[in-house]
């Protein structure tokens, strides 16, 4: 066709399409506007269209006209002018195929498989229809003379709901992509802050606006805060907003987002607005409020899309919760919420990198703490120890580190100058007032200098707890500085106990050894007292006084009690089948053992599985232990007695019981301290104590016997006192019990 013939053609349109047809008026309120390329090469053709599209609304928004006059201009503008939806194109143009190979162009080369393409032409022969439709991905082909204004319309917005209908599922799909994307980037945060950030920017790169302007807000999780508060905050802040970060809610001024936040928060549910979304994540401790206002208006597909990337927010929030949960629990003290023992250590080992040497180390120990919890209970203790954390904060200045190392035991680390015991001692000079009970806290102090420390913040740790375990045994000063010999004893008594267990668990090493007892009156042996001894590996003997204690200290003692009791019970029963005389038996029990729950089940175990009478067993307790725990120990001594065993109280007159306490106790014998019995000389206050317990002993009805008895001068005035019974090395040092059935033919 020439030149003139495609001329005609377009006259021939401009004709046709200026048919009636009434427009619709554009609804109130800018909208988006539909964006339609023109490509012809006929300016006449471009008026013609705009005039039969004039003030057309096609699915609630107005159409806006871009032009090109040739293939080139029109790939120019589609490369800088995205969202194109529907192309106009003229097929024969500069080239007679200019228009289809424009159509390869738009597919292949600029990727734009949305735009949708109606085909125009003059010459409906130069490309068929039917093939045109096969070969090529185009919305509609339509020679212009079929084009009438009504036609035109039509398939345009054919067009437009089909560039409409694509465009939904292709963000969708993005939008889909990008959530699952997103989870394993949600689910690697571990800190609040990144992943509140996290969340806001994959929410506003979902909604398509980079700049859009947010908040993330949730509650405070567990921060070690002694006095903390869980109270809504602005965990990550975007856009306008980000001046905000890391505050409380109440720092915005903005009504609008605090409204929204509000609003979505009671409802607990979701709220669209049309620039903006409001979303509640999580449930309970989780809980957050998620705000976005965006710079465009929200289809309804990104309303959808953004509240399923709520619920990937919301998992990826709990895992965050429970990772800073299990962080505060590995580094805070739950009850307190102060730093525990291992964020203390850490807090040392900081200071030791810094090179701190005018710093200290002090931990403090409430006394007798596991008392105050048995007699007033858990709660009144868990008060007790929230009071002792509140009263350190405020005595002390917030460089100082403050933790709680242990039940009844705190960590201080500060400054020298800040850390002299005096000072710490001062904040418990008040008594504290817990459910309404006045207590008196009495601390006992370990520190260490870092000036003097050697090692890690374990070390530290520990040498400060060494001196801590020193001031409490000593007791005369409620406060002790490390010192090397303090590491040393602590070293020996650690190898002592060592060896100690081993020797237990082997029952290799120990021995029972007896000292007769021995009636003053006849002169003979009527008794033994069972006495335990251990010789180590190494051939060493070590003596009473040094593995007692640590045996004691470690609850050893119930273990090597029990074996003592049956050990002692045995050999009663050897020497009654060797035709020796009954003796009485007397076994020390140290305060450990009677407060064993098990501890009257195993004596009755080990004297009725030996097949001795109980009333040849006596149990020796202290006279310090008998003025502690009253009740326990009257109620077991009964339950003893009532079994058939003898009671003596050892060591008596070291203590200071009254003839009140004495009287409610169900006792056979009361046995002399040995240091007064080494005073005993005329007018010496041994000699007083000692004849004033004799006469106790008889005013009760008790037996009396003296320990330590070492001359004849010593026994001759316990006899003139009416003393019943005496031991000591005067008579016989405890012997194996080989050699002790040659005692019993000794005499006085």
């Amino acid at each position: 066709m020439s030149r003139g013939g495609r001329k005609a053609a377009k006259d021939d349109f401009v004709d046709i399409v200026d048919d009636t047809g009434a427009d619709r008026p554009a609804p109130a309120g800018a909208v988006p506007a539909w964006r339609i390329l023109i490509v012809d090469d006929e300016r006449e053709v471009h008026a013609a269209t705009l005039f039969a599209l004039k003030d057309l609304i096609v699915a609630g928004r107005p159409l806006e006209f871009l032009h090109a006059y040739s293939a080139d201009e029109a790939r120019s503008v589609m490369e800088r002018m995205p969202g194109i939806a529907v192309v106009l194109l003229d097929v024969v143009m500069e080239k007679d195929d200019a228009g289809l190979q424009l159509v390869r162009v738009i597919r292949d080369e600029l990727g734009c498989a949305d735009t949708r393409i109606i085909l125009r032409t003059g010459q409906p022969g130069y490309a068929p229809e039917l093939e045109v439709i096969r070969d090529y991905d185009i919305n509609d082909y339509k020679t212009k003379s079929e084009l009438t204004r009504t036609r035109l319309i039509t398939s345009l917005t054919t067009a437009i709901r089909s560039y409409e209908q694509i465009r939904l599922v292709l963000e969708s799909e993005r939008g889909m992509d990008r959530i699952v994307r997103s989870a394993p980037v949600l689910l690697a945060q571990r800190n609040i802050g990144d992943f509140a950030e996290k969340a806001l920017g994959l929410m506003a790169d979902l909604l398509g606006d980079a700049g859009a302007d947010g908040v993330f807000c949730t509650r405070r999780l567990p921060n070690g805060d002694a006095n903390g508060e869980d109270q809504l905050f602005i965990a990550a802040a975007i856009g306008a907003f980000a001046p905000f970060g890391g505050q409380d809610v109440v720092a915005i001024s903005d009504p609008g987002l605090f409204e929204a936040l509000e609003r979505c928060g009671m409802s607990g549910g979701r709220l669209h607005e049309s620039n903006g979304i409001a979303l509640c994540v999580g449930s309970g401790e989780t809980r957050a409020l998620l705000y976005l206002r965006t710079g465009r208006p929200l289809n309804d597909l990104g309303r959808r899309l953004a509240e399923v990337l709520s619920v990937s927010i919301a998992t990826g929030l709990e895992n965050v919760a429970l990772f800073q949960k299990l962080d505060f629990f590995a580094y805070f003290d739950p009850l307190s919420r102060l730093p525990n023992r291992a964020n203390f250590v850490s807090r040392i080992d900081e200071c030791l990198r810094r090179g701190e040497q005018d710093w200290t180390v002090a931990v403090v120990e409430v006394d007798h703490f596991s008392d105050i919890n048995a007699a007033l209970g858990h709660l009144t203790g868990d008060l007790l120890l929230k009071a002792v954390a509140k009263r350190l904060r405020a005595g002390f200045p917030d460089e100082v580190t403050l933790a709680r190392v242990s039940g009844g035991t705190f960590g201080l680390l500060g400054p020298d100058g800040m850390l002299e015991p005096a000072q710490v001692l001062a904040v418990f000079e008040e008594p504290s007032v817990v459910d309404g009970q006045s207590l008196m806290i009495q601390p006992y102090i370990g520190l260490e200098r870092l000036s003097e420390a050697e090692g890690s913040g374990t070390d530290v740790f520990k040498n400060a707890t060494i001196a801590l375990s020193r001031a409490k045994n000593e007791r005369r000063e409620h406060w002790q500085y490390f010192t090397r010999d303090m590491q040393v004893a602590a070293q020996q008594r650690l190898g002592l106990l060592h060896d100690l267990r081993h020797a237990a668990e082997a029952k290799r090493g120990l021995s029972l050894h007896f000292q007769p007892q021995v009636d003053i009156a006849s002169g003979k042996v009527v008794g033994a007292e069972a006495l335990m001894r251990w010789q180590n590996d190494r051939g060493e003997d070590i003596p009473p006084y040094r593995f007692i204690p640590v045996a004691e200290y470690s609850h050893l003692i119930i273990e090597l009690g029990e074996w003592v009791l049956r050990t002692a019970c045995e050999q009663l029963r050897d020497w009654d089948r060797a035709g020796l005389p009954g003796l009485r038996m007397s076994v020390n029990v140290s305060p450990a053992q009677f407060r064993d729950p098990d501890f009257i089940g195993m004596a009755r175990r080990c004297i009725v599985g030996t097949g001795i009478d109980p009333g040849r067993i006596e149990l020796e307790i202290t006279e310090s232990m008998a003025l502690t725990e009253t009740e326990t120990v009257v109620e077991t001594l009964r339950r003893m007695k009532r079994f058939g065993v003898s009671i003596a109280v050892d060591d008596f007159g070291s203590g200071f019981s009254s003839l009140g306490h004495l009287q409610r106790l169900p006792l056979d014998r009361l046995k002399i301290d040995r240091a007064f019995v080494a005073d005993l000389s005329p007018g010496s206050s041994g000699s007083t104590i000692a004849e004033t317990i004799v006469k106790l002993g008889h005013l009760l009805g008790l037996t009396v016997i003296a320990e330590g008895v070492e001359t004849r001068e010593q026994l001759d005035t316990l006899r003139q006192m009416g003393c019943q019974e005496v031991q000591g090395f005067y008579f016989s040092p405890p012997v194996p019990a080989d050699a002790f059935p040659a005692l019993l033919k000794k005499t006085l």
